[in-house]
């Protein structure tokens, strides 16, 4: 298979008028402009030696050199060499393995090619393999292959289409237990932020606790030290002891001053008592009997929660409040943008914030 080479015009041929040829020139510099800006901003950059040892081998594939170009491209396609050193490098130079996935790629399409205008089909078969297993959608460029070499890709992809497929399902795999990674890293970091969220919200408070305020009745040495349900009992039993106490006092008060002196009738009769007295008698006692015993409770549940306060005196408390939390910064994202323009090309920039 002898090397592609540009198609040359016959002598009687008419050739394109001086201003045709560059209105059909300024739309292929624009595009070639865009082109190349575009590998800029989105290609990954090959290493430059990389593309030396590429170029060397291709320009003997190109010369029809076949033998030379399967000799280069299987020295740098061989992993038992050391990766290629960065810097310029001499053409007849210690062989190295290039690294660049694209370029690696490129290089046993072009062996391929070679080794199948040399007849060496079985050896062409195996980078063909290669290229198939490491890019199953790969499909040669009929611009750049023979049809023989294409006729050859056709084959070895029939052949191997068991393990392409195969290939392809462990990749899809592997993706998809990528992403699944990728997810459940980013729910925890979700977690993570949504606790330092939380964390950040809340507000630690220390307050330092009294003896002398363990020292109050109505349970509030209870309160104090966080014990609400004895708090409330000392509370409400205290101050039904207490109310008690008053109000049976207030009624010993009254019965006592009752005037019990006889009373005289208008019509000369004798003194009448209106008033009986050992009714009044009774009241006094019982009033009397519950003021002591009300007192007695009160003054015996005040003694208990004042000495059980002191006894179970928690010198501090610490509770938590809420506070505000600022909110987080606007996200911000960039992304290139090309323009080809009438006579140039513009390159930009656009973000959001």
């Amino acid at each position: 298979m002898a090397a592609r080479t540009p198609g040359r015009r016959s002598p009687g041929a008419r050739s394109p008028s001086v201003g045709g040829r560059r209105a059909l020139r300024a739309p292929r510099r624009l595009a070639a402009a865009a082109a190349a800006a575009l590998a800029l901003c989105f290609a990954a950059p090959a290493r430059a030696d990389d593309v030396q040892q590429f170029e060397l081998a291709k320009t003997r594939f190109d010369a029809g050199h076949y033998e030379e170009a399967v000799s280069r491209f299987a020295a740098m396609l061989d992993p038992a060499n050391a990766p290629c050193e960065r810097g310029p490098i001499e053409a007849e130079g210690k062989p190295c393995r290039i690294s660049e996935p694209g370029l690696i790629e490129r290089a046993r399409g072009l062996a391929a090619a070679a080794l199948v205008a040399l007849r060496r089909t079985g050896e062409a078969d195996a980078y063909i393999e290669q290229i198939l297993l490491d890019n199953p959608v790969y499909s040669p460029n009929p611009a750049v292959f023979q049809p023989e070499v294409i006729d050859r890709f056709t084959a070895v992809r029939a052949r191997i289409r068991a393990r392409i497929e195969e290939v392809t399902r462990q990749r899809a795999e592997a993706q998809r237990a990528a992403r699944l990674r990728i997810e459940r890293s980013r729910e925890d970091e979700r977690r993570w932020v949504a606790e330092l969220h939380r964390l950040a919200g809340r507000e630690r408070v220390v307050a330092q606790n009294s003896r002398w305020t363990a020292m109050l009745p109505f349970g509030v040495g209870q309160f104090q030290n966080g014990d609400d349900g004895l708090g409330w009992f000392f509370l409400v039993s205290q101050a039904v002891a207490g109310g008690t106490s008053i109000v049976s006092a207030i009624a010993l008060a009254s019965y006592e001053n009752v005037d019990v002196s006889p009373r005289y009738s208008g019509q000369g009769g004798g003194p009448v008592q209106s008033v009986d007295i050992d009714a009044l008698n009774s009241r006094i006692g019982t009033a009397a009997a519950v003021n002591r015993v009300a007192f007695g409770a009160f003054a015996t549940l005040a003694a208990a929660g004042i000495a059980h306060a002191q006894i179970t005196f928690v010198p501090e408390r610490v509770s938590f409040r809420t506070r505000p939390v600022p909110p987080p910064p606007p996200s911000f994202t960039a992304a290139p943008t090309i323009s080809v323009l009438p006579g140039g090309m513009l390159a930009g920039l656009t973000g959001r914030f």
